[in-house]
C-alpha cells in the first residue's frame, strides 16, 4: 500500500467528506509529510534521550524505534543510517544549546561576563537533576567516535566551532566593555572555557559530584576572565 493509501486510512480523515474546493492530492500529500515529520521528530528526540543517558554505539535501531513508539523497519524511512541518525540528535541538542546560550548572552549585553557565568552555572544546575551521570552529549560523542564514525566527527567539529564562536562573540564584548582580560584574543579564551568545562563536566560524571565544576565557576573562570566574572 503506498504511503498516500494508508494516509487516506488514517482516523483523521474516515468518514470525512472534503470541500470541493480542497486539492485532495495536496491535501493527503501535505498530511502526509506531517505525519512523517512527527514520527521522525519524534525517534530524534527519543533517541537522543537514550543515547545520552548510555552512548552511541550501546544505543540499537531497535532500542531507538522501541523508545519512540515505531517500528524498527520505520527508521531506515528517515534516516539512512545510523551515522544520519547521529548526525540529526546533534543537531537537534545543538539547538538547545545555541538557543540557551544565545538568550542567556542576549538578556546580559551590558555585563557579558555575568552572562557568561550565569550560562555555565545553568548547565551546572540541570547536570545536578541527574547526579551529572549524563554529561554532555557533544563531548559524549567525540569520546566514543571512531573512524567508522568520521562523518558524525566532523559534524561535532563544526559545531564546537560554532558554539566557540557565540561564546568567543561575548567574551569580545567583556574586553571591549573592560571587563576581561585583553592579553589573550576572545576566540583563544572561549576555546579554553569550552575545553575545560567539558574537562569538569568528564570528572564530575566520573565522581558524581559538581567539585570539578564548581572549581571552574570559583577559580578557571575569574582566572581566565578576569575578576570580575566572580
Amino acid at each position: 500500500m503506498s504511503l498516500n493509501m494508508c494516509v487516506l486510512c488514517h482516523p483523521w480523515l474516515r468518514g470525512k467528506t472534503l470541500h470541493p474546493s480542497v486539492d485532495t492530492c495536496k491535501t493527503v500529500g501535505h498530511l502526509a509529510f506531517m505525519i512523517a515529520r512527527s514520527k521522525r521528530t519524534e525517534i530524534v528526540e527519543r533517541g537522543l534521550d537514550l543515547v545520552h543517558r548510555g552512548s552511541f554505539a550501546s544505543s540499537g535501531v531497535a532500542a531507538i524505534t522501541a523508545a519512540a513508539g515505531a517500528p524498527k523497519g520505520s527508521f531506515y524511512n528517515h534516516f539512512e543510517s545510523k551515522t544520519a541518525f547521529g548526525i540529526a540528535i546533534v543537531d537537534q541538542y545543538f539547538d538547545n544549546v545555541r538557543s540557551t546560550l544565545g538568550s542567556i548572552l542576549s538578556e546580559n549585553t551590558d555585563q557579558p561576563i555575568f552572562g557568561i557565568r550565569r550560562y555555565f552555572s545553568l548547565l551546572r544546575e540541570l547536570g545536578a537533576r541527574d547526579r551529572y551521570a549524563r554529561g554532555c552529549l557533544i563531548g559524549n560523542l567525540g569520546a566514543e567516535s571512531s573512524s567508522a564514525e568520521d562523518a558524525i566527527r566532523l559534524h561535532l567539529n563544526r559545531r564546537l566551532a560554532e558554539w566557540t564562536s557565540i561564546l568567543a562573540t561575548a567574551v569580545a564584548a567583556a574586553q571591549r566593555a573592560g571587563e576581561a582580560r585583553r592579553d589573550v584574543p576572545a576566540a583563544v579564551l572561549a576555546a579554553i572555557l569550552l575545553d575545560a568545562w567539558q574537562g569538569a563536566l568528564l570528572r564530575a560524571k566520573v565522581e558524581r559530584k559538581p567539585a570539578g565544576l564548581d572549581a571552574f565557576l570559583d577559580v578557571l573562570l575569574p582566572a581566565l576572565l578576569g575578576q570580575a566574572s566572580a
